[in-house]
């Protein structure tokens, strides 16, 4: 009966360090190659494609609004508004100092992009908060 009671106790220990973990997914991406393969620093483009990833690693390819007011581009800071191609997931990006930034959500759930280490351009973690609700966007937050 102590046996049985010690691996209830351990799977249950277990499981609740496991639901409070943080999931997290790293890659590479140039910021700057995307800013000059669409020329968004001469001029405002009406959707800019990202291929980027989820959360599994899945590479998904989402569809982006440039939001880049005048004044924003002149200092070479760029935002996206979007989803995803399947429409599951909505989107916020910033790029700015030559860094990616932003969030997505997708079934309630909050999931953040920023660069691996502080000094990083070229890689890219994608994470989730495990404690706390998060919220993404506005509460109406839609694209057209």
């Amino acid at each position: 009966m102590k046996n049985t009671l010690l691996i209830f106790l351990l799977f249950t220990v277990f499981g609740t360090a496991l639901r409070g973990q943080s999931r997290q997914f790293v890659f590479s991406f140039n910021p700057k190659k995307l800013i000059q393969d669409n020329k968004l620093d001469m001029s405002h483009k009406e959707e800019v494609i990202f291929n980027l990833y989820d959360i599994e690693g899945k590479e998904t390819k989402y569809i982006m609004l440039d939001k880049t007011s005048d004044a924003l581009r002149k200092a070479k800071i760029f935002t996206f508004k979007g989803k995803s191609e399947d429409g599951t997931k909505l989107m916020t990006l910033t790029i700015a100092s030559g860094k990616l930034t932003g969030s997505y959500l997708e079934n309630g759930k909050a999931y953040f992009i920023e660069p691996l280490k502080e000094n990083c351009k070229k890689k890219y973690k994608i994470y989730s908060k495990p404690d706390g609700e998060y919220k993404v966007g506005q509460p109406i937050d839609f694209v057209k």
